[in-house]
């Protein structure tokens, strides 16, 4: 194996870290779902579950990446 003319361990890291951190976020909107299911079973249950779930979990998907994509374009990282 031939060794790389040029060394730039800082720009995988930062790029390694990027992708981690939009894996995790994909990985939390996945997770954090809501069924209309759960929405009946709420402590203080909404009078329109299938809705309240919908809401939820757009906030949800949209909350985190947006989140994400904030803070990497405030921070200006990799920038």
């Amino acid at each position: 194996m031939t060794a790389p003319y040029k060394f730039d361990l800082e720009t995988e890291v930062r790029d390694l870290f990027e992708a981690k951190m939009r894996e995790f976020a994909t990985f939390c909107t996945e997770q954090w779902l809501m069924t209309k299911e759960q929405a009946e079973c709420l402590t203080e249950p909404s009078q329109a579950p299938s809705e309240y779930a919908r809401g939820y979990n757009a906030a949800m998907s949209d909350g985190f990446n947006g989140a994400l994509e904030y803070w990497l374009d405030e921070t200006e990282y990799g920038i």
